[in-house]
């Protein structure tokens, strides 16, 4: 007799005797999610991310078999949200750089993160100084990107038999540990073709020599948007003698970064036509103006790039005293992005190596210290960690159609609501 389905977010689950409600949801195509659950491994339940609300009660959807008639919630607002924070704080205490990583496209922690609308880190970031153990002829072992899933640790024990990974430490100092003679991965036994080698759900083990092989927009967890066409609405002719309403003006800048969240501005082309009818550019690239208009008189500022140095803080503090809304573009701005990688580095050293040891240098190099330059920060910042952000554009760079339906909501009066398509940390 098939057993009374479970009811999963109200729809029935069908499960068979001895499975685990993450199982059924699994092979029903429904999966409830996770980050250290793997088929075939024994359950861990070591990242909460899979915790659903069975009966009235919290529990591990990894770790409880499936029943008769159990009634589980998953995909409800209260449990959404400790998902979106347990993402977060596991983005914050690593260093996960999408735009730069092989894995992105591929990774079970971005996907995951997509599906879960999380925009931006939310906390300050670590920024840990972790070690990269390139030793091994096949494989690398980049610990910045290890979420102590234990997923490694498990396949390696359970189905390779070696025993090559264990986690040691605690708290912050929790780490993954290699068991060889040096502690180096090149001296273990790990082989290519060992399940320990390929089940990162990360990019912390990673084969060599073949990253980047996909091409963007067939990875994994790339989603194609449909073209948005939305345009803000024409702006309406005030009637003889009185004056027209004053436009909505709109302030950009780029700070520590490239430039190309402005080129992904550029891309909506010809919408810049029908923008520029109904609002006024203030400071911008695009205008050369220099500051924001007087206090509070700009409707939204756009800002891509971190904090890397004093002006960079000076001006977004600048920006947030004269822009009612204020939205960070595009991963610099939201988690410091690339130019982040040098904050597990000394700045000293960094500029000792750029101007005063490299190989490439002319007779008589030195570190310039005119006192026209902006000073450099310790660490590369987010915005968020200097002042209050109202909305937060992740991308490397937000694709155009995302800007433009940001800028459309915001002119619009509305609250952006970004899709799972939209989403970018790439």
């Amino acid at each position: 007799m098939t057993p009374t389905p479970v009811l999963l977010d109200g729809i029935a689950l069908p499960f068979t005797e001895g499975e685990t409600l993450m199982q059924a949801s699994v092979r029903a195509g429904r999966p409830i999610p996770h980050l250290c659950w793997h088929e075939g491994l024994a359950p861990h339940a070591s990242c909460r991310l899979c915790v659903v609300r069975v009966d009235g009660r919290m529990s591990a959807a990894c770790a409880t078999r499936a029943a008769a008639s159990q009634v589980v919630e998953s995909e409800v607002p209260d449990l959404q949200a400790r998902r979106r924070a347990l993402l977060q704080m596991l983005f914050v205490e690593g260093n996960h750089f999408c735009p730069s990583c092989e894995r992105s496209g591929a990774c079970h922690l971005q996907g995951t993160a997509y599906d879960a609308g999380m925009l931006g880190p939310h906390w300050e970031e670590f920024y840990p100084s972790r070690e990269v153990d390139a030793s091994h002829p096949d494989v690398l072992l980049d610990r910045n990107r290890c979420i102590l899933c234990g997923l490694c640790v498990r396949a390696s024990r359970e189905v390779d038999g070696k025993g090559v990974f264990e986690i040691g430490g605690h708290g912050l100092g929790a780490h993954l540990v290699v068991d060889s003679p040096d502690g180096r991965l090149g001296s273990s036994t790990l082989r290519l073709d060992d399940l320990a080698a390929r089940i990162c759900p990360v990019g912390a083990l990673m084969p060599k020599r073949i990253g980047f092989a996909i091409p963007i927009g067939q990875r994994p967890h790339d989603v194609s948007p449909e073209p948005f066409t939305a345009r803000p609405e024409p702006a309406s002719v005030a009637p003889p003698g009185v004056p027209p309403p004053r436009m909505p003006r709109i302030a950009t800048v780029s700070l520590a970064g490239c430039f190309g969240c402005h080129m992904s501005l550029l891309d909506t082309d010809e919408r810049l036509l029908t923008l520029v009818d109904v609002v006024e550019l203030d400071r911008s690239p695009l205008t050369d103006l220099k500051h924001v208009s007087s206090l509070g008189d700009c409707d939204i500022g756009l800002i891509e790039g971190g904090l890397c140095n004093n002006e960079n803080v000076e001006v977004l503090r600048e920006f947030r005293a004269r822009c009612k809304v204020l939205v960070a573009v595009g991963a610099c701005a939201v988690n410091g992005g690339l130019p982040a990688q040098r904050n597990a580095l000394d700045v000293q050293d960094l500029l000792q190596s750029v101007y005063l040891t490299d190989p490439g240098l002319s007779p008589g190099a030195r570190i310039p210290d005119d006192p026209e330059l902006p000073l450099l920060l310790a660490n590369v910042h987010p915005l968020h960690e200097v002042v209050r952000i109202d909305h937060v554009l992740p991308g490397c760079p937000p694709t155009a159609d995302a800007i433009w339906q940001l800028l459309t909501a915001l002119l619009d009066g509305r609250t952006p609501q970004l899709t799972r398509a939209e989403l970018r940390y790439d």
